[in-house]
């Protein structure tokens, strides 16, 4: 059997130029867990925390790797220093100088340094901190998905017995109404007493009362299968 939940979807007038329209849902049992599972709060929640201990453990990790750094620096000297030379050692007149300029006006290095950690206790301590934490958001995970699957059946169960309940009652409420008309028509041909028509009238608001009440009780009881599956209200 099959629980019927209508949600509001909201569509782009962009893609589909229509108003808003109700979209009623259907789900077994399994689809309404696998549901749950996929887009429940806590669900969700427990995904994140155990994405963020592989993360973390990843970096936690890595620190241990081999490390390779580079780095690239490169100079334009648009001025180079100039010296003064004497002239007379490139065959000038004694006593004159000579402005010689040194070094080069472009200069690049390349630095390439290759690391490992041989041995380090705290990185051993941090490596083991961060697999204890994967793990036991590993586990808080599947703990989290199996109190859904019990929350679900259970809810899923109670919207079901709303469901039946209803059944129930609306053929009491039927078979009474004919009933109490058929017991009118006795009275008023002398052949009933009047304190049988209203029993039954009393019968009759006891049932509707009750039908009712269990009509409350499914709405109440569909809010909180929408709330475990993570649909809005």
């Amino acid at each position: 059997m099959k629980i019927r939940i209508f949600a509001v979807l909201l569509l782009l007038p962009v893609l589909l130029k229509a108003q808003e329209q109700p979209q009623a849902y259907a789900f077994t049992l399994k689809e309404a867990i696998d549901h749950a599972i996929q887009y429940n709060y806590s669900a969700i929640n427990a995904n994140r925390d155990v994405e963020a201990a592989k993360k973390k453990k990843w970096e936690t990790t890595t620190i241990g790797l081999p490390q390779i750094n580079g780095n690239v620096s490169y100079q334009d000297n648009f001025r180079l220093q100039q010296s003064l030379i004497p002239a007379e050692f490139f065959g000038g007149q004694p006593g004159e100088f000579i402005p010689v300029a040194f070094g080069t006006k472009h200069n690049m290095n390349a630095v390439v340094t290759l690391s490992q950690l041989l041995f380090d206790g705290s990185y051993l301590v941090g490596l083991q901190s961060a697999k204890t934490y994967l793990k036991i958001s590993e586990n808080a995970k599947v703990k989290t998905n199996r109190e859904l699957r019990e929350i679900v059946t259970t809810t899923y169960g109670n919207v079901l017995l709303a469901d039946e309940s209803i059944l129930i009652f609306d053929r009491n409420k039927a078979a009474l109404e004919k009933t109490l008309s058929d017991t009118r028509e006795i009275y008023k041909n002398g052949f009933a007493e009047e304190e049988s028509v209203e029993q039954l009238q009393i019968t009759l608001a006891s049932v509707n009362s009750a039908l009712e009440n269990v009509k409350r009780q499914k709405r109440i009881a569909l809010d909180m299968l929408k709330l475990v599956l993570g649909i809005n209200l």
